[in-house]
């Protein structure tokens, strides 16, 4: 695959066509053999957590069995960090939706993270400070929610947001409305900015998180499964049968 398309990857939004396409390259790269070399190539390209442990992990002398386990595991950390990301983004969007006051959401928000390398001050000052430089810039100014940012640095950027509705109101979150690249908080801004009740945004971010871990969940078991059936060199058309397992 092309470095490009390696580092484009994104086990949380892509279709799971997708990430069965990706195995299946490179079953046709490879062929009959698994080359470490290529798998070793991708490794340190793809910047896909998931799907860069199970390149790390699944093809060395670890024994199969225990590899399954690993991987397990690492879904389930994987799980949990989401389930942190998006309680904070939950946490920022309904501060925003009921005009609340933005420390009560920091406050809030930092209260997700037991051993915070920042203080509140420290937060609010830079988050003031890229208030600021979007007042200067308007339009040209980007601020990316994405569910890959560690997650002070995600508290970051919410509080950015939580103070420029404060300051612009609502209808100000329009221009920055297709800065996210995570469809849970662009959808939870979309209703932000619409007016929705409260009660109605909570209720509708609560099924989507619950969609969204599920959707996680299955599409993690493909990777680690054709990440198996790759190990074990299968054919081309097994793992193919392979992932229409997962597919309806």
């Amino acid at each position: 695959m092309s470095e490009e398309s390696v580092k484009d990857i994104n086990l949380l939004e892509m279709p799971m066509e997708g990430i069965a396409a990706y195995w299946l390259s490179l079953k046709k790269i490879m062929g009959t053999k698994v080359v470490p070399k290529v798998l070793q190539d991708e490794a340190e390209k793809t910047e896909e957590p998931y799907i860069r442990y199970l390149l790390d992990t699944c093809f060395t002398s670890i024994p199969e069995s225990e590899v399954r386990r690993l991987g397990w595991i690492r879904r389930e950390s994987t799980l949990n960090d989401l389930r942190l990301k998006m309680a904070l983004m939950r946490e920022a969007l309904l501060s925003i939706a009921a005009a609340g006051n933005p420390r009560k959401a920091l406050l809030r928000m930092g209260a997700y993270l037991p051993e915070p390398s920042l203080s509140e001050e420290q937060i609010t000052k830079m988050a003031l400070d890229m208030v600021r430089l979007a007042e200067k810039s308007k339009d040209n100014y980007v601020v990316t929610v994405d569910a890959s940012l560690p997650a002070e640095q995600l508290v970051l950027k919410l509080m950015f947001y939580v103070l420029w509705a404060r300051r612009e109101g609502k209808a100000g979150l329009e221009p920055m409305a297709e800065n996210g690249r995570c469809r849970f908080f662009n959808q939870g801004l979309g209703m932000v900015m619409d007016g929705f009740e409260r009660s109605v945004i909570l209720s509708c971010l609560e099924i989507a998180e619950a969609e969204r871990l599920g959707a996680a969940t299955l599409k993690m078991n493909l990777a680690l499964d054709m990440a198996l059936a790759l190990r074990a060199k299968m054919s081309y058309d097994d793992m193919f049968k392979v992932a229409r397992a997962y597919m309806l």
